[in-house]
Parts: C-alpha cells; sequence; structure tokens
C-alpha cells in the first residue's frame, strides 16, 4: 500500500479526483448494463452487487484506511516523512494535499473533503474552530525562518549584500512564512527598492525559485534546509520568534478510525521526535 500520496493545492479538490472520475466511468458501464430490458432478477441484483462494491473500493465511505491531509507547503518534507512511520504504527495511510495556509483554509471553508488541517499558523485553525468548521485544535510545531544566501552575509549588512540582487519571498497575506518574511526585512531595514523582490504563494515555492538559481536570496523554513544545501544561511531567531503551527481536526474525521489515529499519533512522542528531528521547536502548551 502507498504510504502517503501527494496532490497539489491547485489541483482539483471537489470529491477524489482522479477516484471520482474513473469510479464514474466504471458505474456508467454498469448501469447501461442494468438498463438493458430482458435481464431476469438474479441478474439485475448481482448487478446491483457488483454496482455496490465498485462504489466500496472507489468511493469516499469505504476509504477507512487513508486520512486526507491539506498541509502548509513548509511542513510538507516533515509530514512525508511521517507518513511512513504513521503506517508502520497504525497500517493507515495519508493522501497529502500542499499549499500555503491561507490557500487551503479558504478550500476547507468552502468545503473541500479533508480531515486534518497542519497549518503554517494559529489563526486559521482557530478561525475554522470559531466558524464550527473544526472539531478541536492543538499546536503542533514551532516553525523557524532562515534567510538563504548565494554571497556571505553579516546581520549588519544585508543591505549591502542585497542592493541590486534578487529576493524570493512567500505571499504575506497568505503565507505565515511570507508573513514572518516581511517583519524579518523591517528588522534588517530591507528597502525594497534597492532589490528585485520576487513574490510567490508559498514557502515550497520560494525554496524551489532559489534552488533553481532564480533568486539570490530566499526567506525559508529552516526545516527546508537540509534540501537546498545553501551556500550561506544566516539564522533569524534573533529577529523573528518561532511561528507556532496549530493543526486542526476537521469534521469530516468523524467515524473516519484512519484520520482519528492519525491525529492522536500526531501528538505522541514518536511523532514529536521525528519533527524536531527535521529542524522545529516543539509547543510547550
Amino acid at each position: 500500500m502507498l504510504m502517503a500520496r501527494r496532490t497539489g493545492a491547485s489541483d482539483r479538490l471537489d470529491g477524489l479526483g482522479g477516484q471520482v472520475e474513473v469510479s464514474a466511468a466504471v458505474i456508467y458501464s454498469f448501469s447501461q448494463g442494468l438498463a438493458k430490458p430482458g435481464k431476469t432478477w438474479p441478474e439485475r441484483q448481482m448487478k446491483r452487487w457488483v454496482l455496490s462494491l465498485v462504489v466500496c473500493v472507489w468511493g469516499v465511505g469505504c476509504l477507512a484506511d487513508e486520512v486526507r491531509v491539506a498541509v502548509a507547503s513548509n511542513f510538507l518534507g516533515t509530514v512525508e516523512a511521517l507518513a511512513p512511520e504513521f503506517q508502520a504504527d497504525t497500517g493507515h495511510s495519508l493522501v497529502l494535499s500542499h499549499g500555503s495556509t491561507g490557500q487551503l483554509y479558504t478550500q476547507i471553508d468552502l468545503g473541500a473533503p479533508f480531515d486534518v488541517f497542519l497549518a503554517g499558523d494559529r489563526e486559521r485553525p482557530a478561525l475554522l474552530l470559531q466558524n464550527g468548521k473544526a472539531r478541536e485544535v492543538r499546536s503542533y510545531a514551532l516553525g523557524r525562518l532562515a534567510l538563504v544566501s548565494r554571497v556571505p552575509l553579516e546581520t549588519d549588512k544585508v543591505g549591502e549584500a542585497f542592493a541590486g540582487r534578487t529576493a524570493a519571498l512567500a505571499d504575506p497575506i497568505a503565507a505565515p512564512y511570507g508573513k514572518a518574511a516581511t517583519r524579518a526585512m523591517e528588522r534588517l531595514k530591507l528597502d525594497t527598492a534597492t532589490f528585485r523582490p520576487i513574490l510567490v504563494a508559498n514557502v515550497g515555492q520560494v525554496a524551489s525559485v532559489f534552488a533553481t538559481g532564480n533568486a539570490e536570496f530566499a526567506f525559508v523554513a529552516v526545516s527546508q534546509l537540509p534540501q537546498l544545501d545553501a551556500p550561506h544561511v544566516l539564522a533569524l531567531d534573533d529577529l523573528i520568534p518561532d511561528i507556532r503551527q496549530d493543526a486542526a481536526l476537521l469534521p469530516r474525521a468523524q467515524g473516519n478510525d484512519a484520520a482519528l489515529a492519525f491525529w492522536e499519533w500526531l501528538f505522541t512522542p514518536r511523532a514529536a521526535g521525528l519533527i524536531e528531528a527535521a529542524g522545529y521547536g516543539l509547543p510547550t502548551e
């Protein structure tokens, strides 16, 4: 069984994506058979039984061993590392959709079919809880921001290094790490008139822009550093407080044993150790 499947936030979220298309085609073929005249009662009953089996295999109600997780981009690599451990412990698997916290929040607010939301901030899960669209909210990680660079950096000379160069950051409205990046820029006394900012949707895209050589600087999550192998890294812990990240257990998880198992497992010492090893702090509350 696949341990974790990933879908991008831009993918269709009205149902089960490709699974819905396949099941619809199969159901259509069986319904055509049911419509043909001259079928005996046992034959019709057999057709209905097979049709029910197809719906069970492909439909939502029988996917009790899968957990649909909406995950903020900064935490994607970490939850992909958690997935095989969770499956080894429980036998259940994760289906991951990733994007900026704001983008995922909007999709959940509009009814996207997720069981758990791993946000990059506290605000969006709190809003879901306030509006009756989450059953429970808990903090699961403390994120940290870093500035990566292709040239040497000193905290008191960042402005000089930035002059005339490109810097990537996430959209501060939709992405918590983008919001933290703008705060860091203020405290570093960076003026966007003196360099070329590249604004992208989420911190995952920020890392991609830097990794592909399209930016000389980038504000990224500390958890992304092992994948970037950046020549120079400036820690921003003294400028930016930890980014508290909350998880929301969503109403769709009701009756899904796999989703409830993942929710409990996420806050076990085993999961906490893996989250900390990925570069996050652990909430003490």
